[in-house]
């Protein structure tokens, strides 16, 4: 037996096999060969969302646009404090504002203005929109009366000016709307009972009438309406939770306030109220410190004003009593430093009360925002002491704005932290000024003594007389010094303004929820990923080599010899049939390449195998012998598959004795050599199938019997068995010039062909080549098939 050049270096790597691009073309080819995936994919995700946008309640945002005014350069001075009565600085700082505007309180105080208590919807197949502005009917409820709260009162007006009226709850909450409180629960309720327009209907659980605000249209009476009653508070909690407040930059004291929800007229028409409400709130605020001041000051002056009149008269009624016209030169001037000393002893004696009020309330924890009334009667150098009961006074209030939101706030937490902190440095610094007023006093005390003294060495009638004139002139000056800053508190009254601006309305800044375009985007960008994942996940789970790219990527060092493209036919005889087909065209090219190969080897026998059964070495093996019979040689096809034999029932030959019966003697060869219809190609069955064949195989009769096909037959077809499943093949190997691996497109698996294939080519096996059966050649691009030239025949057998 000749041996034919070896194939060397199988292991080795096709440098040419990766041009840098073979994995782009393999990705666009399987894209290419899904398209179906991509296309149905993308169809489901866009209509889905579709069907979402359609059905799905929009959420708008709106937002209104405040400047909140803000100088930093005010001072804290006593004058500057009376002027406008205003909140301090840190009050009106943009950080603080984000936590009072959203307080509970000043929420409140716009839900409180507004009717929203009633929520209107219309019924739809599968979304029920709320209405609200130009309602086609109103609910008029009892506000004294329990009302069903978040409970859906369900209404269908008639045309016969009626309304069906059904109610179903398990237990629902009871409100009542004057008292603003929840009032108990309702109990089940089911109730399905018709009234007329503007009737009450009354229960235990309601109380209310329907009527209409405008003449009945054919959607009156077409749709389905219901209602709910909302509490004032809940309202609250829902406006607050959507609240947001954003100021335009750092340092920026324009700031936006924002909301959110399916209703456009409501949210818009909640900010203009809500920014009334912050604007009212800041100027009821200033107003408010100068009235309280104002009533003060006032009730000082009636007090004041009445012991000036007494003093007066008793100065009066003593000049007339004692015929005293003018004190002596030196009695005025004791007596004008005795009145300055007892002026400045009074206002010591005012601010020590004032001080010693303050800390008491602070100790007691009896002081609120309304509590601090003139911190202008504090002594002038207490400015430390005002800025400081200032800050409290903002702390007091930022804290009061926020109650409702409970103590574990973190801003909670951080102003009560900071309260704590404000009383016990007001305490200290009080303390401080206390005793600084105790040494002042005491001097003062000490200088009227000496000035007592002297004025008790004039004559009597002319110190009795100094003493009247004192108290009168110190009483004026108290009467004019509360003049002075009651018209000082009027005017600041009247000059006050709010500290917030609108910038812009209320307004709408579209739909927020679901967002049309970014949803769209989404679905078309999964659309793309769904399929290209399931690609990815069958890729990454296929064990079959599908085509010339799997083998390419196994990197085994062995010659693709030739494609089979995909039959359909029912014979596997496709060469005789149809000799001008784009199969037999494929089996053509195999054979020109073998021609090569074979000249190599210099020898004409070649062995046809696969890894397993059903991968197509029969039907490759029938064509191949077909086609090089067609060409003149004269070509033996040999069934060595005696596991299970298939040539026979294939060309129609029965039971006739075939190889195993030469084998073991039976037959001469002459015997069991079969002649076909088709003119040069002969077929040497297998016989009866044997119960050893492996060792028939060993027999010396085989090399006899390959020794006379050599010198009989140009051309020798081997079909063996699998080589992955029987050693049959690999013994008939080493008495064949050539060996075809037969690997099917789709059916071969990958890992039991790469053991059986290295096993081969660790065993040095000389001129071996691959046969890629069953290609489709839509997805390898195979020019002869897809040319048009062919028509292409499209299941190739095994």
């Amino acid at each position: 037996m000749v041996t034919p050049a070896s194939n060397h270096n199988y292991n080795k790597h096709n440098p040419h096999k990766n041009d840098g691009f073979s994995e782009i073309r393999k990705i666009i080819r399987l894209v290419l060969r899904n398209w179906y995936l991509f296309v149905i994919s993308m169809i489901l995700c866009l209509g889905f969302v579709e069907f979402y946008h359609r059905y799905t309640p929009q959420v708008y945002r709106a937002s209104v646009t405040m400047l909140f005014k803000n100088n930093p350069e005010r001072t804290l001075s006593q004058t500057s404090l009376m002027e406008g009565f205003g909140l301090s600085p840190e009050m009106r700082s943009v950080e603080n504002q984000t936590f009072i505007i959203r307080s509970n309180k000043m929420v409140r105080k716009a839900v409180d203005k507004l009717d929203f208590g009633i929520s209107y919807f219309v019924k739809g197949r599968l979304k029920d929109t709320e209405l609200y502005g130009s309602l086609p009917f109103n609910i008029i409820i009892d506000s004294i009366h329990p009302q069903i709260l978040n409970t859906l009162i369900n209404l269908k007006f008639t045309s016969n000016g009626k309304v069906r009226v059904n109610i179903n709850t398990e237990n629902a909450t009871l409100h009542n709307f004057a008292l603003s409180s929840n009032v108990g629960t309702s109990g089940p309720i089911n109730l399905d009972t018709t009234i007329a327009i503007g009737e009450k209907l009354n229960h235990s659980a309601f109380s209310f009438l329907v009527n209409l605000e405008q003449t009945p249209g054919a959607d009156l009476f077409s749709n389905e309406y219901f209602v709910i009653f909302n509490s004032h508070s809940n309202i609250t909690s829902r406006f607050r939770e959507s609240l947001t407040v954003s100021n335009y930059r750092e340092g920026s004291s324009i700031i936006f306030i924002s909301t959110r929800g399916e209703q456009p007229q409501k949210i818009v028409r909640f900010l203009d109220v809500f920014s009334e409400v912050i604007i009212v709130n800041n100027l009821e605020r200033k107003n408010d410190m100068a009235n309280r001041s104002l009533e003060f000051i006032q009730k000082q002056l009636g007090q004041i004003s009445d012991t000036l009149k007494v003093m007066q008269q008793r100065l009066m009624d003593f000049r007339q009593n004692n015929r005293f016209m003018i004190p002596s030169e030196m009695s005025q001037k004791l007596s004008a430093e005795f009145f300055e000393k007892e002026k400045e002893l009074m206002k010591i004696d005012l601010s020590r009360d004032y001080f010693q009020v303050l800390k008491k309330m602070l100790i007691n924890n009896q002081i609120d925002e309304n509590d601090y009334l003139m911190p202008a009667f504090a002594s002038d150098n207490a400015g430390l002491t005002r800025q400081l009961v200032l800050e409290h006074m903002a702390l007091l209030n930022e804290l009061s704005l926020l109650e409702g939101a409970g103590k574990v706030n973190p801003y909670n937490k951080e102003l009560t932290k900071k309260l704590g902190l404000s009383k016990e440095n007001l305490i200290i610094v009080i303390d401080k000024q206390l005793e600084t007023i105790a040494l002042q006093k005491k001097e003062v005390d000490r200088l009227l003594e000496g000035l007592s003294a002297k004025i008790g060495d004039l004559p009597a009638l002319e110190r009795d007389y100094l003493a009247l004139e004192r108290t009168y002139k110190l009483n004026d000056a108290i009467y004019t010094f509360l003049l002075q800053k009651n018209s000082e508190t009027q005017i600041t009254k009247a000059s006050n303004i709010p500290d917030n601006e609108i910038l812009d309305q209320a307004s709408l800044s579209g739909i927020i929820t679901p967002n049309k375009r970014s949803n769209f985007s989404k679905a078309f960008l999964i659309g793309l990923v769904i399929p290209a994942l399931l690609i990815a996940i069958k890729e990454f789970f296929n064990v079959k080599i599908r085509g010339k790219d799997d083998l390419d990527v196994l990197g085994f060092d062995v010659s693709l010899v030739g494609s089979i493209i995909h039959s359909k036919e029912k014979s596997e005889n496709v060469v005789m049939e149809n000799s001008m087909s784009a199969i037999a065209e494929s089996f053509r090219s195999l054979r020109a390449r073998l021609r090569f190969l074979m000249g190599q080897a210099n020898g004409n026998v070649i062995s046809i195998t696969s890894t397993n059964t059903g991968e197509g070495k029969t039907f490759c093996a029938i064509n191949l012998a077909a086609v090089f019979a067609i060409s003149g040689k004269k070509t033996l096809l040999v069934g060595f598959d005696m596991r299970k034999p298939r040539l026979s029932g294939v060309f129609g030959l029965g039971n006739q004795p075939g190889i195993s019966g030469f084998l073991i003697g039976q037959v001469e060869l002459g015997e069991i050599i079969q002649s076909t219809v088709k003119e040069n190609l002969f077929v040497l069955p297998a016989g009866i199938v044997p119960p050893n064949p492996s060792e028939l195989i060993l027999s010396t009769k085989t090399v006899e019997l390959f020794s006379y096909l050599r010198k009989n037959f140009d051309i020798i077809i081997i079909d063996t068995p699998p080589v992955g499943l029987v050693s049959d093949a690999r013994i008939l190997m080493d008495l064949s010039d050539c060996h075809l691996y037969i690997v099917r497109a789709g059916v071969t698996n990958r890992e039991h062909f790469t053991l059986t294939l290295s096993n081969l080519i660790n065993e040095e096996i000389p001129c071996l080549g691959l046969v890629l059966n069953d290609v489709n050649p839509t997805h390898n691009g195979y020019g002869y098939s897809s040319s048009g030239y062919y028509s292409p025949q499209i299941n190739n057998k095994g």
